[in-house]
């Protein structure tokens, strides 16, 4: 199935193509906006201007559908371009259309005189329009007059610099190949949104980068001593459970969160941890809390994706941020919160099944072996008649 002719080849218009206002027939929907992820990376806008796939700034979109019809009952298959959702005269725009390795930038939305956009601005995608919130498969269309299907390949494919998701969370820059004679659809989309969303897009860029540039590999150690009912002093297995036979390690990250009003100053730094496995195929995954932390309840440690960006000074005073603190003087690892560049705050470790036995709460993960944070007050006699373990990070030498 094919189109009419709409979006006309670039490469014929030459100075026929004029800077023209939005055809009011294709005009971006603002409030249909969102993140764009390949592979379920999004995409962030890096500092030479190239969108890279994974990075601390990722962007909004909003779609401007320009020709759309259904295929059987819920499949729609449109072609249209893609905008910065804060200012919609920026289009996702490929650095050449005939060539390998072509990147994407944004640049200023081109159209010809009959209000359609330039082939290097021009993609195709297809989805279930079935109620539900569906993300649409897309592709970049260029030069190519129809639409995408699963019966009817593009004629550019997609591809990341690297192969694999970097230590720093990305997968390099986002490619596009000319690629005329597919029979298939490649393997390789990008996501897009299509989900109504009646809000105004947020503004994109404010949330500082987080910069972490060193890191140390090393086991994390537990002592539970002081506990009445557990005298484990032993090493913390990859899901944070006391287990004396693992060789499990840890990377501890060392990070700069000064935007947010914290600084390292002597033997006292903060970072994040992450299993030592993200050296070898990186998901880049950190651990953070499972759960709440309401009242007394006690909360676990899971693997989620690391962040890109921290907190600004304003946020932190009015919120507060949790961080790592690693003591070199003692290679003491706690979670600690900051509220306005100051220590407010700070979690104690237990193992979750003493915890419950001597706390008498119910806890948000079980695990009998797992440990537990939890941010007591400082006058909770718990804190003198069952005090709190002590994790510790031992570097490799």
């Amino acid at each position: 199935m094919t189109f009419p002719r709409a979006l006309l080849l670039s490469a014929l218009l030459g100075s026929a193509a004029l800077a023209a206002p939005i055809s009011s027939t294709c005009q971006p929907a603002l409030k249909q906006w969102g993140q764009i992820t390949y592979d379920g990376v999004a995409l962030s806008l890096g500092e030479d201007g190239d969108f890279m796939v994974g990075g601390p700034n990722p962007i909004n979109f909003a779609v401007a559908t320009c020709e759309t019809q259904y295929i059987g009952k819920y499949t729609q298959q449109s072609k249209g371009y893609l905008v910065d959702a804060t200012d919609a005269t920026r289009c996702l725009t490929a650095s050449n259309l005939d060539q390998a390795n072509a990147t994407f930038s944004f640049q200023d939305c081109r159209y010809n005189g009959a209000g359609d956009i330039w082939s290097s601005q021009s993609f195709a995608y297809y989805w279930d329009n079935d109620g539900a919130n569906n993300d649409a498969n897309g592709y970049f269309n260029g030069e190519n007059y129809n639409a995408v299907n699963s019966s009817q390949p593009p004629i550019y494919s997609f591809k990341t610099q690297y192969d694999k998701l970097s230590f720093d969370g990305t997968r390099g820059k986002l490619l596009v190949d000319y690629t005329p004679n597919l029979t298939s659809l490649p393997a390789a989309s990008i996501s897009i949104p299509e989900g109504n969303l009646p809000v105004t897009a947020p503004a994109q860029g404010d949330a500082p980068a987080l910069n972490c540039e060193s890191y140390q590999v090393g086991q994390l150690n537990f002592n539970n001593q002081t506990s009445s009912s557990n005298q484990y002093d032993g090493p913390l297995n990859s899901k944070w459970e006391a287990d004396a036979s693992t060789s499990d390690e840890f990377i501890f990250e060392q990070c700069d969160y000064s935007p947010s009003g914290i600084k390292a100053e002597g033997d006292i730094v903060y970072g994040r941890l992450r299993p030592s496995t993200e050296l070898q195929d990186s998901t880049f995954s950190c651990y953070a809390f499972q759960g709440t932390g309401l009242g007394d309840w006690i909360m676990g440690l899971q693997l989620q994706t690391c962040a890109y960006s921290t907190a600004d000074a304003q946020d932190t005073a009015k919120e507060g941020i949790d961080v790592i603190k690693l003591n070199k003087s003692d290679n003491t690892v706690e979670w600690v919160t900051f509220t306005n560049g100051t220590q407010t705050g700070v979690y104690s470790a237990y193992t979750q099944l003493d915890y419950d036995r001597e706390y008498g709460v119910t806890q948000h993960v079980w695990d009998d072996l797992g440990t537990g944070h939890i941010k007591l007050s400082p006058d909770n006699q718990n804190l003198t008649k069952y005090p709190p373990g002590k994790v510790t990070f031992l570097a490799d030498p």
